[in-house]
């Protein structure tokens, strides 16, 4: 990449150390506030249905935002299409910091409603609310995201043809907005959750799929 397009990612990188860092000053300053179990999961009904020792939990959500970090720009080296990074070098930084952002986010949850127990009724309304805006963020950019094995849309049918690619990126990313507006009103309402929620990650995954497969076989005829 050349260094006007390798910016944004420079930018974004430092960014995610800052939100790194802060996940493991949050870590360290509430250690000793914390139980020596902590909750872990958390049911639709709002309680907690699994624990991990301290010692370990106050731990994984930060190293698994280590380990991506670590893990995106390996696996854009190793992509086979890594070129094209450079023509969606802005949206793929937003993409990573996104995601490193909603991991905080669920952190920040998690201490949150383990020092306060009383709260652990809204950490399903905070889950689905975080995950909603993280589908409207992706959605934004996925329609400017260009083929590779990694990122967006990979289906056959959109490895195989740039035009199948990028018109299914779009409808995509607008489905991807849809389903994240849901999820942002679901998690105000509270109505039939599991439902709404599991029916808004089937058809963000059924519909580009579908129509993927459909536009390549339009193509072809």
């Amino acid at each position: 990449m050349t260094n006007e397009t390798n910016k944004p990612l420079r930018t974004a990188c430092y960014i995610q150390a800052a939100i790194v860092a802060l996940m493991f000053l949050a870590g360290i300053i509430l250690y000793s506030y914390l139980p020596d179990m902590l909750p872990m999961h958390w049911g639709f009904d709002g309680q907690p249905n699994d624990w991990w020792p301290k010692i370990y939990g106050v731990w994984l959500i930060p190293g698994l935002a280590v380990l991506f970090m670590v893990l995106f720009p390996i696996l854009q080296r190793l992509d086979p299409k890594s070129q094209n990074y450079e023509n969606f070098a802005k949206s793929w930084a937003v993409i990573q910091t996104s995601i490193l952002a909603m991991l905080a986010y669920m952190y920040g949850v998690t201490l949150f409603v383990t020092i306060y127990p009383a709260y652990n009724n809204l950490v399903g309304r905070l889950v689905i609310f975080g995950i909603g805006v993280l589908f409207v963020i992706l959605g934004n950019y996925m329609g400017k995201v260009r083929q590779n094995y990694f990122v967006g849309l990979r289906t056959p049918w959109t490895l195989n043809d740039p035009e199948v690619w990028q018109k299914s990126q779009r409808l995509a990313g607008w489905v991807f907005v849809l389903g994240g507006l849901v999820s942002i009103i679901e998690a105000i309402i509270w109505i039939a959750v599991p439902y709404v929620f599991f029916g808004i990650v089937i058809l963000i995954v059924v519909i580009p799929t579908v129509y993927s497969f459909l536009l390549s076989k339009k193509k072809k005829n």
